[in-house]
């Protein structure tokens, strides 16, 4: 509504005449300096001096509400209603503190937007690099969990055809030897060619290879003992170590047990843990 308007509509309902309007036409906000030892402001481009009365009320640096007397043509005296200060704004409600900010905003947009701007440009540049360098880990860690996949998928894949082929090679071995054993006579009977579940013949060729004819599967989960002294090694599916050609090879079996060459070692089934167990 504009002020005219206003004060029509006030005259009218409440009977006010436009003496009643002086006070709030002549009343504005200031802040005063001090220039020449002289406290003052302008208003409209005129000068404001302190009214005597508030001399030692206001000082250089404040900003007051302030009621203006044009009493001399040339200048104003102004006399104190309000320092604006921080307890003044904390004592407003937060709606006219928002009302305050809001009308400020639009009608000095163009002069606070770059103070703003330059203010916390420094700001915005570290939130900004640090928002981006929060999103590249993150992205750099998904990439990382995904690669670690591929090569795990890659690597047992290339396992899984490594078995395959034993497998192939073991068949073909077993064909070889159905077709030598139709020749033979009628009434010999069939060795056991891994030996009895007591017998179980484990042997070392390499520092870090074991060898066994018991070692027919083509994955297995192999155990240490906290002491170093056993090994136990049991058939899985879903086996961390791959058997091949009856072949596993354990990383690292140098660095526990010496190697001099191949030997027997020490080894038996054990019913316990559902697998060969070896003495190192």
């Amino acid at each position: 509504m504009d002020f005219m308007d206003l004060v029509a509509r006030y005259n009218e309902e409440y009977g006010m005449v436009d003496d009643d309007w002086e006070k709030i036409r002549t009343t504005t906000i200031l802040t005063f300096v001090e220039e020449n030892g002289k406290i003052s402001s302008r208003y409209n481009g005129v000068p404001v001096y302190r009214d005597r009365d508030f001399e030692k009320t206001i000082f250089a640096g404040e900003t007051w509400i302030c009621s203006l007397d044009k009493s001399k043509l040339t200048f104003y005296f102004a006399k104190g209603i309000q320092r604006i200060d921080s307890a003044f704004m904390f004592e407003l409600k937060s709606e006219q503190r928002d009302e305050i900010v809001s009308c400020i905003w639009e009608k000095q947009r163009r002069i606070i937007e770059p103070i703003l701007e330059e203010k916390y440009r420094e700001v915005a540049a570290k939130n900004l690099e640090q928002a981006t360098e929060e999103t590249r880990s993150k992205y750099e860690a998904e990439i990382k969990t995904l690669k670690d996949s591929i090569h795990n998928l890659e690597q047992k894949e290339t396992e899984n055809k490594q078995i395959i082929e034993s497998l192939h090679e073991k068949l073909n071995a077993k064909n070889s030897d159905a077709e030598s054993q139709s020749s033979k006579p009628a009434g010999v009977p069939e060795l056991m060619p891994f030996g009895s579940a007591s017998n179980i013949s484990v042997k070392r060729s390499g520092p870090d290879t074991i060898i066994s004819d018991a070692f027919n599967k083509s994955r297995y989960f192999v155990h240490l003992s906290a002491d170093h002294r056993t090994i136990v090694i049991r058939p899985h599916e879903q086996g961390n170590v791959v058997c091949m050609n009856n072949t596993i090879v354990l990383e690292r079996l140098g660095l526990i047990s010496s190697f001099n060459g191949p030997y027997d070692m020490v080894s038996e089934y054990s019913p316990l843990y559902g697998g060969i167990q070896i003495y190192l």
